[in-house]
């Protein structure tokens, strides 16, 4: 299981982003395409990437307009396939074998090997292309910060 969940972080973490991020003209920042909550402020997203197998579904978000490997802040949340569609109580499901949770940015990181406090995960596959998720997580972190990310639409998928 350790192997599968290190090869799908390492593809997550190497993949381009789900669109090209530029600079709008007039240096106008580019549209995020959503939002996430950690500790109490808020940040957009800007980069989002999932790789699936048999075993996981991992979804990588980042509020950066920098291609995924130079990332420096990203999310990365993650269930076991059987789990998909499904409510996940972090407080009595298994760290790293329901559900996966690491954030990393200049100041905070939150290992994959630390159990939340409490709270859900949801992630599922919606719509007529397998590219498409509804995702809610709403989660208190090992040292009781909130973290918490909605969205409704398409990810770029990377192959495994």
């Amino acid at each position: 299981m350790k192997k599968i969940l290190y090869t799908i972080l390492a593809v997550t973490m190497a993949l381009a982003s789900c669109r090209k991020m530029e600079n709008g003209e007039g240096g106008q920042a580019a549209e995020p395409i959503g939002t996430y909550m950690f500790d109490g402020e808020e940040f957009p997203v800007h980069t989002a990437v999932y790789a699936s197998n048999d075993v996981s579904i991992m979804i990588r978000i980042s509020p950066l307009l920098k291609p995924v490997e130079d990332q420096t802040t990203y999310i990365v949340m993650g269930i076991n396939t059987a789990l998909e569609g499904e409510t996940i109580d972090v407080g009595t499901a298994w760290n790293n074998d329901d559900y996966y949770f690491l954030y990393e940015d200049p100041v905070y990181y939150y290992s994959v090997y630390r159990k939340l406090q409490s709270g859900t995960i949801r992630i599922e596959r919606s719509g007529a292309s397998k590219d498409t998720f509804d995702i809610s997580v709403d989660v208190i972190l090992p040292d009781g910060t909130d973290f918490s990310f909605e969205y409704q639409g398409q990810i770029a998928s990377a192959t495994l």
